[in-house]
């Protein structure tokens, strides 16, 4: 604690005023609009440990994506301003900022549930973000969800969880958010899910930050993050992020809090919210960057045992530094190199490469990002989680290693590096080899995008391969909020060698899309 405290004092000795200022965005339009604006400078700003401070004046300016050539309409009227020009709440003072908007997901299907009732997503809820004098931010937002999704997301969702079987009734949880529940009492799958966040921090120096709170992270500058990715739950923590030699050298350190589905009271205690079995967890990042267009780290992901389900046993848990260990009560170890060249203004080449130090469990990430066009961008990517153990403690006694949604069979779920029995990494776990096409172009207001997947899974005998394409299109509303009107639709083929599964889920959506939700599994 006197380390944090003394670390805490030098920052702050050491900060010089700006602008008000918050954490950058994770979500699928605002992400890729401020990437390519901080690409297209020579400021040095470590981008690979998300989020990362930036003035607030600076996302609002990327957010309305103006041209050379077009600038978006200004209109008069109060309605057709908080429609398509400004945040629904927005309070601007000397020494205070406040903006505000209502989230929502209202996504219907053409397809039917086997009971015939259409597929859909209906999300609401808020969102909040503000600064109070140049130090200080916060942030906070709430989902209530009610989704019928396709039958392939049935069999992510309702994996470790089932509505028909009384003695395991609530392990499962929708990717990206939180625990599910049956919405009504009939035999189909209708899912009844939340999920929150929110945080406040402070700005040290115009890079440094500390943040406390409850949300998520991401290290890396692809699509998926071997490392730590966004796909998991959110979950609570303490981060502290420095800055050095103007800005070449950054450190991270975050102390998590982390739970697996299962109950501290027995069954018979009679207490259906009894406390879920924790894990203590710290990711630490040691980020160089001696050029904007070069930068390589390194990542430190350990899980720590839960002493009576209040704080990890270890006092090494608690101490900032990372990568020297004497194992004591770490249940898993995960070191790894991430980095990223851009050799032309519109090409980056970017990587991760891992190992499970526990049990020897390998992984891989390599891929490149093309901005040829204003407006236009093309990734293709390479993820392969090749061992069956990258995610988890090796069990010597454990036999016949069989990969399910998305860990393997007969291992403790405690011995897993995961939060609400997701993978804090790949989303689909271990035992995957994965390429990934995509590419988004953006005119105006208006936008399309195209996605392939082809992945496999089940190492060692890559017991199914699986085909996946979407395509959307649509229409900003708002580009503060992200208010837009989309028309979709996903092909998925599931192959085992036995026969082949067909999923297709055609759809159109209105909504605020302020948050990466993956439905590409």
């Amino acid at each position: 604690m006197r380390g944090i405290i003394g670390l805490f004092v030098f920052f702050s000795c050491s900060f010089f005023g700006r602008a008000q200022v918050g954490l950058s965005p994770l979500n699928p339009i605002h992400t890729p609009l401020l990437q390519k604006s901080i690409s297209s400078t020579v400021e040095i700003r470590q981008t690979a440990f998300a989020p990362y401070l930036i003035p607030l004046e600076e996302l609002d300016s990327i957010y309305d994506a103006d041209t050379e050539n077009w600038k978006r309409k200004e209109y008069n009227s109060w309605l057709m301003r908080k429609m398509r020009n400004e945040h629904l709440i927005e309070v601007s003072k000397k020494d205070f900022v406040l903006k505000g908007d209502a989230v929502f997901n209202l996504e219907a299907a053409r397809q039917s549930d086997d009971t015939g009732r259409r597929m859909y997503t209906n999300s609401r809820g808020y969102s909040f973000t503000g600064a109070i004098g140049e130090r200080f931010f916060f942030a906070t937002t709430f989902y209530e969800n009610q989704s019928i999704f396709p039958n392939y997301m049935d069999s992510v969702v309702s994996a470790r969880g089932d509505f028909n079987n009384p003695a395991d009734p609530e392990r499962g949880s929708v990717p990206g958010y939180g625990r599910w529940k049956p919405f009504n009492t009939s035999e189909s799958y209708d899912y009844d899910y939340t999920l929150g966040t929110g945080y406040v921090g402070v700005a040290l120096t115009d890079q440094s930050f500390i943040q406390f709170g409850h949300d998520k992270q991401f290290v890396g500058y692809g699509y998926r993050s071997l490392l730590l990715s966004d796909a998991s739950a959110p979950y609570t923590f303490l981060r502290l992020h420095g800055s050095f030699l103007k800005n070449k050298l950054t450190y991270t350190t975050t102390w998590a809090v982390l739970q697996y589905l299962e109950r501290v009271a027995p069954v018979n205690y009679n207490n259906k919210e009894a406390m879920f079995r924790r894990l203590g967890a710290r990711f630490s990042y040691l980020h160089y960057q001696p050029k904007h267009w070069l930068g390589i780290g390194l990542f430190d992901g350990s899980t720590w045992d839960s002493q009576r389900n209040s704080h990890p046993s270890s006092i090494e848990f608690y101490s900032p530094h990372a990568f020297i260990f004497t194992e004591d009560g770490i249940r898993n170890h995960i070191l790894g190199m991430n980095g990223h060249i851009d050799p032309f203004k519109f090409a980056s080449i970017y990587g991760q490469l891992a190992l499970n130090t526990r049990s020897g469990g390998k992984a891989l990430q390599a891929g490149v990002k093309f901005t040829p066009l204003e407006g236009l961008m093309i990734q293709a990517e390479w993820n392969e989680v090749g061992s069956a153990f990258y995610y988890s403690s090796k069990n010597p006694s454990q036999n016949g290693i069989k990969v399910t949604e998305p860990f393997e069979a007969g291992t403790l779920t405690q011995d897993f590096y995961q939060h609400n029995d997701q993978s804090l990494g790949h989303p689909l776990g271990v035992g995957v080899q994965e390429l990934t096409i995509r590419a988004y172009y953006r005119f105006r207001d208006f936008f399309v995008s195209g996605v392939y997947h082809s992945m496999k899974k089940g190492q060692p005998l890559f017991n199914a391969s699986i085909d996946y394409f979407q395509f959307e299109g649509g229409y900003i509303i708002n580009p503060k909020s992200n208010m837009m009107i989309a028309l979709g639709n996903i092909n998925r083929t599931e192959r085992n060698g036995v026969s082949a599964l067909l999923d297709t889920y055609t759809y159109v959506a209105f909504r605020t899309s302020l948050l990466n939700r993956y439905l590409d599994f």
